[in-house]
C-alpha cells in the first residue's frame, strides 16, 4: 500500500489534468469486448478521508471497506450504511471470518487487528502487533486468521481462543496474500518481486518465485479452477504463476498503479483497477495458460481497491477526487468526493 503514494500523487496530477480536460494517458484507453463491459451504475457518497482494502461478506450481503478513521460498512440488500461501525486508525486489510458474523480489521495507526461483529461493532478482541499491519487473509485448514504486517512479519491469530499462535519473519517488506485453501499461503515480497510460498502448518518457507520484470508487487489473488497465483505488479503488469511449482506462465498487461486483484470464483474473472489511469481490466481464468484480458473499462483516476459481490458480479471500488499532496507527500482526497463506484456487467 505504502508503495503506491508516489503513483497517487502522480494520480493527483492526472485528475487535475482531467479537471481541465486534457486526457489523462493516451497508453492504455478502455477497449470493449461486450459493450458496454462493465459501467459505473452508481456513485455512492462516504465521508471524506482515505481508505484501503475492502471485503464482501457474501452470506449477509454487506461490504466492508477499511478506513482511515476505522470500517464503513454497506448492507447491500437495503442500501443501509454505517460510516464507522467501529472507530480506529489507519485501517488497511479487512477480513470476514466464515460461519458468522465476525470481522477483522487491520488498524496501522494503532499496530493492531480488531475482531467485531459486524451486526452491532462490539469488539471481541484487540491484538496488539511488534508492527503495523497491512493485508489480512484467512487459512481454512488452520483456521487462523494470517494479518500481514508491512516489514516482514506475518501474526496468527485464532478467533477462537483469542490468541497469537505464531508469529513469522520473512525479513523483507510485504504486500498482500492469498492462500489456496490447502495449507499453502503466497505472499508478495516488494524488495525481491517475489511471490513467497509458506506452508500453513509448518510455516516453513517452500518457495520464493521470482517474477520477471515485475516491480513493486501489490495486489494478489489465487484463483482455484486453474491453481493459480495472480500477482499485480505497479508497472502495469499481472503475472501468472503456477501454484505448485511457481513457474511463471504468462505476463499480461494492466494499468498502473494496481493495489489489488479481486477474484469471482463464480465466473472465474479476475478485476485490477488502477489508480494512475483510472482503469479496470477485466480478465478471464479459463485454465493455467489460459488467462487473457477480456476488456478495460474505464473507472476514475485514484481507484485502486474493491470486493466483489459473487452472487450479482457487481464491483464495489472505493475513489475519490485528488488535490495537491500534503506535506508528508500523501495526495489529499477532495472534501466531499469520496465515492463507492458501483459497477456492473451489461447482458450478453
Amino acid at each position: 500500500m505504502f508503495r503506491l503514494v508516489r503513483l497517487l500523487a502522480s494520480a493527483a496530477l492526472l485528475t487535475t489534468l482531467s479537471a481541465l480536460g486534457a486526457s489523462p494517458t493516451t497508453a492504455h484507453q478502455p477497449t470493449l469486448r461486450r459493450p458496454p463491459g462493465y459501467h459505473i451504475v452508481d456513485r455512492i457518497p462516504m465521508t471524506d478521508g482515505w481508505w484501503d482494502y475492502a471485503a464482501f461478506d457474501p452470506a449477509h450481503r454487506r461490504l466492508f471497506v477499511s478506513r482511515g478513521d476505522g470500517v464503513f460498512e454497506l448492507d447491500t440488500h437495503t442500501g443501509l450504511m454505517d460510516p464507522r461501525i467501529i472507530p480506529g486508525s489507519e485501517g488497511r486489510g479487512v477480513l470476514v471470518l466464515p460461519g458468522g458474523n465476525e470481522v477483522l480489521e487491520d488498524m496501522a495507526g494503532y499496530s493492531l487487528a480488531v475482531l467485531f461483529d459486524a451486526a452491532d461493532g462490539h469488539v471481541r478482541k484487540m491484538f496488539s502487533l511488534r508492527q503495523a499491519p497491512d493485508a489480512a487473509l484467512w487459512e481454512p485448514v488452520g483456521r487462523r486468521a494470517w494479518v500481514i504486517g508491512s516489514h516482514g512479519e506475518i501474526y496468527l491469530l485464532d478467533p477462537a481462543t483469542l490468541r497469537q499462535t505464531a508469529r513469522l519473519d520473512l525479513a523483507e517488506h510485504l504486500e498482500f496474500a492469498a492462500t489456496d485453501g490447502r495449507g499453502h499461503v503466497f505472499v508478495n515480497g516488494v524488495e525481491s518481486a517475489s511471490v513467497i510460498a509458506i506452508d500453513a502448518s509448518t510455516h516453513a518457507v517452500i518457495g520464493r518465485w521470482k517474477m520477471k520484470g515485475c516491480k513493486e508487487p501489490t495486489g494478489m489473488a489465487y484463483a482455484a479452477a486453474a491453481n493459480v497465483v495472480l500477482s499485480v505488479c505497479t508497472n502495469r503488469m499481472l503475472n501468472v504463476l503456477d501454484a505448485t511449482t511457481g513457474r511463471e506462465l504468462e505476463s499480461l498487461p494492466v494499468g498502473e498503479g494496481a493495489d489489488a486483484v479481486i477474484y469471482d470464483p463464480d465466473t472465474r474473472e479476475a478485476f485490477v483497477p488502477s489508480a494512475v489511469d483510472g482503469l479496470l481490466t477485466v480478465l478471464a481464468i479459463d485454465g493455467p495458460r489460459n488467462v487473457r484480458v477480456l476488456e478495460q473499462d474505464a473507472t476514475q483516476v485514484g481507484t485502486r481497491t474493491g470486493a466483489v459481490d459473487p452472487r450479482t458480479g457487481t464491483l464495489y471500488l472505493p475513489t475519490a477526487r485528488f488535490g495537491p499532496v500534503n506535506k508528508l507527500g500523501w495526495p489529499e482526497a477532495l472534501p466531499g468526493t469520496v465515492r463507492l463506484l458501483v459497477m456492473k456487467p451489461s447482458a450478453e
